[in-house]
């Protein structure tokens, strides 16, 4: 039988991907209606810190090994797991004898911290046998249990919920779904991947993917670093009606841009020496994909926002939140070339250029957003998301290695851009806020994104054929 070729595995794991994220985000967008209206504010700021502190902990556990894996050619799956579920099982430990130090943050959450401490061991559980499929571009082996842990967290979620359990509904829905979702990563990937469990290998694992851990230690976090600076300032009951506000303007960034990266670092890994007109190909079409839906999101978003967040979508205990989804709705599209940069960086090697973007961006969030958030409360916060430098410093590097397909993506971008904006001013022009705007904005949306895939549905083909077209080639 004859292998699947590279850009076959590819085009299979990027429907796959897309595939799962659409399964995940219907369940999401649902159980987040719900659950907004049966929990209150004040407990959802709660579990959001809650959250913050367990994924900090969960980049400890990893130490940047996930993205080391995925290019090491060793394939040293068996000792990453040693490492991961051994320091996961530490972790765990440490959170909950360590919880009563949160108290600090609101005297509410050691208790929580304590049981929700469990989820690092857990979520720790499934990195390898996820990461195997996503290496081995499979990742439609992914798509069924990632839907099963959705549906499972919804639903245990919403029941609890239901019956007047506020924050710990959330809790127990996410542990539950991380469980279930190991439990079935596992059976899908026991008698497929090769463990050779060899602890020899952990150090020098350790020591290639120190930049990586860095980088993941001051990339991912800064989310959770903007709301215990809101904290700070104000409650957790404001920490939560910022956190609903960045959920719904980030929503297709959270959900759409972990299908394309997924997918894109293992290929762009193969294509790296191989295939450089692919390579850079990827990058560019990868990013267009992402930036052409959270473009019609953020149009949407800003002329409608009190509609879709209050009679849509939450209800009317989150009025706060609309004027902060108002300024966030657009802050992803302010680096559309870190956006899938990170990607091109880590198959280049080049840890140590994206380890000071990522601390540029950490140092640029802690330098305004401190003053801001004193200053002008939660909205402080949302403008600071605005002023990360170490974005202009992606794009510079973006530039160096891509050459003239970075000026295709400019192009491409201003594109994206530009082209539903005079039918959105239209729209608000034309109609008041209310529903008829809202019907209107969508129809507005639907015209500009087919005008997006009549110029962008060749170029996409293209790059999934055995030959790119001979525009594609030449970057």
């Amino acid at each position: 039988m004859i292998a699947p070729t590279t850009e076959r595995r590819f085009l299979s794991s990027t429907v796959a991907a897309y595939g799962s994220q659409l399964g995940r985000l219907l369940i999401r967008a649902g159980s987040d209606l719900l659950l907004a209206r049966l929990i209150l504010p004040l407990d959802h700021g709660l579990f959001e810190l809650a959250l913050a502190v367990v994924t900090i902990a969960a980049i400890f556990r990893d130490l940047g090994l996930p993205y080391q894996l995925v290019r090491d050619q060793r394939r040293p799956y068996g000792s990453v797991l040693l490492w991961v579920g051994g320091a996961g099982l530490v972790l765990w430990g440490l959170l909950a004898a360590g919880a009563p130090l949160a108290a600090g943050l609101d005297p509410r959450l050691p208790a929580i911290l304590r049981v929700y401490a469990l989820w690092v061991f857990l979520d720790g559980l499934a990195v390898v046998p996820k990461l195997f499929f996503e290496r081995e571009l499979e990742v439609r082996r992914l798509v069924a249990p990632e839907i099963a842990r959705g549906l499972a967290v919804a639903l245990i979620s919403i029941a609890l919920a239901w019956r007047g359990a506020g924050v710990w509904s959330l809790v127990a829905g996410e542990l539950a779904g991380a469980a279930l979702f190991a439990a079935l990563l596992w059976g899908r990937a026991w008698k497929r991947m090769q463990l050779d469990l060899d602890p020899r290998l952990i150090g020098p694992l350790i020591g290639s993917s120190i930049y990586l851990f860095f980088i993941a230690l001051m990339a991912l976090p800064m989310p959770a670093v903007a709301r215990f600076i809101l904290v700070h300032y104000s409650d957790a009951a404001m920490v939560g009606q910022y956190g609903k506000a960045r959920d719904w303007g980030f929503k297709l960034q959270v959900l759409v841009l972990p299908a394309v990266a997924r997918v894109l670092y293992p290929a762009l890994v193969e294509y790296r020496h191989g295939d450089r007109a692919r390579f850079l190909a990827a990058y560019r079409l990868g990013t267009v994909t992402i930036l052409a839906l959270e473009t019609l999101a953020a149009y949407v978003l800003f002329f409608n926002a009190e509609v879709i967040l209050l009679r849509v979508l939450i209800g009317p205990r989150w009025g706060p939140a609309v004027p902060l989804l108002r300024i966030l709705c657009f802050v992803p599209l302010t680096d559309p070339f870190s956006r899938l940069g990170g990607e091109v960086l880590k198959a280049e090697g080049e840890d140590r250029g994206w380890l000071a973007i990522v601390g540029l961006n950490f140092a640029s969030l802690l330098a305004f957003g401190i003053p801001l958030t004193r200053a002008f409360g939660a909205a402080g916060t949302a403008w600071s998301n605005f002023l990360l430098a170490g974005n202009f410093v992606m794009a510079w590097r973006v530039w160096r290695i891509c050459g003239a397909e970075f000026w295709r993506l400019a192009r491409d971008l201003a594109f994206l851009y530009l082209v539903p904006l005079p039918l959105f001013l239209a729209v608000a022009w034309a109609l008041p806020a209310g529903w008829g705007r809202l019907a209107a904005s969508l129809g507005a949306a639907a015209v500009a994104g087919l005008v997006y895939l009549s110029r962008f549905r060749r170029p996409l083909a293209d790059l999934f054929t055995a030959k790119l077209a001979p525009s594609e080639a030449t970057p």
